[in-house]
């Protein structure tokens, strides 16, 4: 029954952050969303800064796994080659958007100041990990000819992340994911050769 109950806080939390924002919930609103006492949620998460570091922990770990996972796929099974995996990559900033949900760490960043001092180091370690991952990718894309050679991996894995984060909350505030998959396209086209494109 304890992980049940610390699972569906942790995603309740989740789930108000990435609509709403850090600053946006109480223990009062978990409480409500749960069907528990505010005292119970304190049991599970003492201080607010404790939800915050799990809730980036356990976002940051799915994420990266599906990354690692995606990547592994490719090279074993023959899955996508690296403009699949930017799109693939793309696609996970995409999945929320259809209700309203924006990136967690994204979230949090944007409200650094707000956001516990743990849990504002853990959103970084993120950002650093997906720029690790993306410049692996852009340099692999590089050497097998399906990137543009001229391409800096360094460099263009933080440009594409910053485009697809910008396209992210710039699509959530015009209520409308084609905008968020026109940017995404365009940044993907951008790191492919110019016969290619």
């Amino acid at each position: 029954m304890s992980t049940t109950t610390r699972t569906q806080l942790l995603d309740a939390a989740t789930s108000v952050v990435r609509r709403r924002g850090y600053a946006a919930f109480s223990y009062a609103d978990l409480a409500e969303a749960v069907g528990i006492r505010k005292p119970s949620v304190h049991h599970h998460f003492p201080a607010k800064a404790d939800l915050a570091l799990e809730m980036v922990s356990r976002y940051s770990g799915d994420f990266l796994a599906r990354l690692r996972s995606a990547r592994q796929h490719a090279a074993e099974q023959g899955g996508p080659g690296t403009v699949g995996l930017l799109e693939f990559y793309a696609g996970l900033y995409r999945e929320g958007l259809q209700d309203g949900r924006a990136c967690l760490c994204a979230t949090l960043a944007a409200e650094a100041e707000a956001v516990p001092e743990e849990a504002r180091r853990a959103v970084a370690r993120f950002f650093t990990a997906n720029v690790d991952w993306l410049t692996g990718l852009i340099a692999q894309g590089i050497a097998s000819g399906e990137l543009a050679a001229t391409t800096d991996p360094g460099r263009a894995a933080r440009g594409f992340l910053s485009a697809v984060q910008g396209a992210m909350f710039t699509a959530r505030a015009l209520g409308d994911v084609s905008y968020f998959d026109g940017v995404a396209a365009s940044a993907v086209e951008a790191l492919r050769p110019r016969a290619a494109r």
